[in-house]
């Protein structure tokens, strides 16, 4: 204790107190990388540290052959799928996971372990393995540092590869991007042709209301070039008659009263009442 007050009253001493909880920034001996990579409609995302080979022989002795890796340095990769893919016939449903393996000569297991959800965690449990594949080592050019790629083959499949030394090990997932696609375009469509009546609810809007009078045509016209329906044929004759258009509001009066009896519903048996005054007074 003393000789630790000894030293705090010598910086004290030298003014330079403020010195003493400073870090010194250095190169990380297996520096953190983050890689993100879109195959198809799906975004992959690693997080890993990169050890070096440094002059060592990797696998068989800085890794050992058949016990589970951290696949990395520091703590355990993490490796997240925004959407669900499939390795092979295996499933893997869209989350985040702790990347696993078991390197072998001649087979490495690559495991998705949920890590119960303490990322980096290098705690491995079995109990927790989501999924297992297994994929044969090849030899590839010298690699430094640690690498692991994901790489697009096309919109509809990716691989995952790992590379170290003198060894890569690769595994294929599909991404189902087509029928993504399709549901993508099928709930645009529908939101996009909902946008009828929106369009011709704001226009009867403004016309009750007088407001943005000089865009109520425009407007109910949108509208009507995204369906053709009885209401937005109303809202039109009632904003034509509004501008003095009479003979044109009662033509268009009467296709919605046309349309609506051909299509009944009860939402046009809360107008028609309205529109058979209209008719009658125009």
């Amino acid at each position: 204790m003393k000789s630790s007050c000894v030293i705090s009253q010598f910086f004290f001493s030298l003014g330079i107190t403020s010195l003493l909880p400073a870090q010194v920034q250095l190169p990380l001996p297996s520096p953190k990388c983050i890689t993100e990579q879109v195959v198809g409609l799906t975004t992959v995302r690693v997080e890993y540290s990169r050890p070096g080979v440094k002059g060592r022989k990797i696998f068989g002795e800085l890794v050992p052959f058949n016990q589970v890796w951290r696949t990395g340095a520091n703590e355990a990769t993490s490796i997240s799928f925004s959407r669900d893919v499939t390795f092979g016939d295996k499933k893997l449903p869209a989350g985040e996971y702790a990347l696993f393996t078991i390197p072998n000569p001649t087979e490495w297991i690559l495991i998705f372990n949920t890590n119960e959800g303490q990322k980096g965690s290098v705690n491995y449990k079995e109990s927790l393995d989501v999924l297992r594949l297994s994929a044969r080592p090849e030899l590839c050019d010298f690699t430094e540092r640690f690498l692991i790629e994901i790489n697009p083959i096309n919109d509809e499949e990716g691989e995952l590869a790992l590379r170290w030394e003198r060894t890569r090990v690769a595994v294929r997932f599909r991404v189902n991007t087509v029928e993504q696609a399709r549901k993508n375009i099928e709930e645009f469509y529908s939101k996009f042709t909902s946008q009828w009546y929106d369009l011709a609810q704001a226009a009867r809007y403004g016309l009750e209301n007088n407001v943005a009078q000089d865009k109520l045509l425009d407007m109910v016209n949108r509208s009507i070039s995204l369906r053709d329906h009885f209401f937005n044929k109303y809202v039109k004759a009632k904003i034509l008659y509004r501008t003095g258009k009479t003979a044109e509001a009662r033509a268009l009066m009467n296709e919605a009263r046309e349309w609506g009896e051909k299509n009944p519903s009860p939402f046009y048996e809360a107008y028609k009442a309205d529109i058979e005054k209209c008719l009658k007074e125009w």
